[in-house]
């Protein structure tokens, strides 16, 4: 934790905040526990093949660790512990970011790049992106050399997957997951991965396979079959019933069946409710005309990119989905502008300071704004846009009007359903990601769920739209369909890219009073910690790795930096 200096212990006993009793929690899963095999299997070099690398020996501290060359192709991280010492593969499964260039903590490594995390003991992904585990060999050390054996097809590969358990038609366990986002995915990949033995059907209403959703606002143009997150043989090993461009109309809580828009009835013993987020629509004059578009899938994002090259666009909303957009629709566009009604793009998560830095990076290429006003018509001719109406009075020539207003949850089929939803129509959670019938469990967008992050004792009651704490949504749901007893405990951490940059946050802080700058703005080189009060809430890097991986690390420790430590440090990041 050297990246960020001194960190004081903070926490106390986890409690529960939903009124279901672990009581009532355990008399759902008991009748399952029987049925299912909770012991992990990890994924090791086959020994016939093993080779022996002997390579110099360097000086490694404790929690440290560095990246050492095998061969002019192959590279390998190795780390010391208090105890222990590893060899792991210098490669993150999700996108390649070096492992050896993050950040150690509790066991674990954690990528530097997006914040996966993974077990130094077992290889196995301790928080997502990730899907996979990384590779783990033997490591021996003498007074001048490290020994490691391995092969080196497996030195290479960038990760491991586990073993997939299949279903065993004698049981009588119906798992039903709705939505095919990062929750629902994740849940249906952690119950086969520990070894689940009951039916598992993942229903979603598009017609691809779990993709990679992040990716439609930074590379728009994507294929959708060069993003899904696993391939079709996947779902087949694993037994896992996919059902597309399938909606659920409603829930039976009494019969505990599901019911489908093809007028199917499906039953139940565990149901996970994940589907996500709508773009929020709204509806002024000319809000129906051709060429108006909200991005939600993969169609979406082919149909804008097309539809702007050469053409004027206006992209109404300027937080992450806005201005990834505008970043990438530049440059083929005739011109693209952000209309925004606050006074910074993303001031409510990144501040004014750092979202004036990234308006100007943006303007640098060629991107205008408009600030402090929002779009009251769209005007067109023969059903077609062609320029926008701003609430300042100006008007603005329009080919393409893309809405990025912010999102709602997708919970309408739930209204009469009888769970307990909060007044917007996010799903109330507890920790264990259970609604307030126990054998239904929601996550990701929609869950309300207890965040623990900043106090264990009184957990912030909140929803957040992250791609990977939806993934550890339905990963903490599979555990607990297992009766696995796990609460949920993440830290959210999510990125932006634009024009080749990439700003990293970590933490929560749904409110701050102060955002201290560490770097250079200017250079785009920096760090920003969120504060409020004498408490440093999050942190938003650029070109500063592995400050967020370290960050994520120090709080999944529930410890604190404070203002005051930040104060102290010197300016420069050099």
């Amino acid at each position: 934790m050297s990246k960020l200096h001194r960190t004081n212990d903070v926490g106390s006993t986890a409690t529960s905040s939903h009124p279901e009793s672990a009581k009532k929690r355990d008399k759902v899963n008991e009748a399952m526990k029987e049925e299912t095999s909770s012991k992990a299997v990890n994924a090791t070099p086959e020994e016939a093949s093993l080779q022996t690398f002997k390579i110099k020996k360097v000086d490694l501290n404790e929690n440290e660790m560095k990246t050492l060359k095998l061969d002019d192709e192959t590279e390998i991280v190795v780390v010391r512990t208090s105890d222990k010492l590893h060899a792991i593969g210098s490669k993150c499964p999700h996108y390649g970011g070096p492992l050896g260039k993050g950040s150690i903590c509790d066991g674990k490594v954690r990528c530097p790049w997006h914040g996966a995390s993974f077990s130094l003991e077992t290889g196995d992904v301790e928080d997502y992106p990730s899907i996979d585990g990384i590779a783990k060999f033997p490591i021996e050390e003498t007074s001048d050399h490290f020994i490691i054996k391995g092969n080196l097809k497996d030195l290479r590969t960038t990760g491991v997957v586990k073993p997939l358990s299949k279903e065993d038609k004698s049981s009588n366990l119906k798992v039903i997951i709705v939505g095919g986002g990062a929750a629902g995915f994740a849940c249906a990949d952690t119950l086969r991965k520990e070894g689940f033995k009951g039916k598992v059907t993942l229903i979603t209403r598009e017609c691809h396979l779990p993709y990679d959703r992040p990716k439609l606002s930074k590379a728009m143009s994507v294929s959708p079959s060069n993003i899904i997150l696993k391939p079709e043989e996947y779902y087949k090993n694993a037994d896992i019933e996919v059902m597309k461009l399938v909606d659920v109309t409603g829930v039976n809580i009494k019969k505990m069946t599901i019911q489908l828009s093809n007028g199917d009835d499906l039953e139940y013993t565990h149901l996970v409710l994940a589907t996500g987020a709508s773009p929020r629509r709204i509806t002024f004059p000319g809000s129906n005309l051709q060429n108006v578009f909200y991005l939600r899938c993969p169609e979406d994002a082919n149909t804008i990119a097309s539809a702007s090259k050469g053409k004027n666009v206006i992209i109404a909303g300027a937080s992450f989905i806005g201005m990834e957009s505008a970043a990438f629709l530049i440059k083929d566009a005739a011109s693209v502008t952000v209309v925004e009604r606050d006074g910074a793009p993303y001031r409510r998560i990144l501040g004014d300071k750092v979202g004036m830095r990234v308006k100007e990076l943006h303007e640098e290429n060629g991107v205008k704004f408009k600030l402090e006003t929002t779009i009251m018509e769209c005007k067109g001719n023969g059903g077609l846009l062609e320029e926008v109406v701003l609430s300042d009075g100006s008007c603005l020539k329009a080919d393409v009007l893309l809405l990025g207003l912010g999102v709602v949850p997708a919970t309408a089929f739930l209204k009469d359903s009888g769970l307990e939803l909060d007044p917007v129509g996010y799903v109330n959670v507890d920790e264990h990601l259970q609604t307030s019938e126990p054998s239904i469990y929601a996550a990701g967008d929609i869950a309300n769920f207890p965040l623990t992050l900043h106090s264990e004792s009184s957990p912030q009651r909140t929803s957040i739209g992250h791609w990977s704490l939806a993934m550890a949504h339905g990963r903490t749901a599979a555990f607990n369909i297992m009766g696995k007893n796990r609460p949920m405990k993440t830290v959210p951490f999510f990125w932006t890219q634009i024009f080749g940059k990439s700003i990293r946050y970590a933490g929560y802080a749904s409110t701050f009073d102060d955002v201290i700058i560490r770097g250079s703005l200017a250079d785009l080189k920096f760090v920003a910690y969120y504060c409020s009060g004498e408490k440093v809430l999050a942190v938003a890097t650029l070109m500063a790795d592995p400050v967020a991986a370290a960050f994520a690390n120090l709080l999944s420790e529930r410890k604190t930096l404070t203002k005051a430590e930040v104060l102290s440090l010197p300016p420069s990041l050099d």
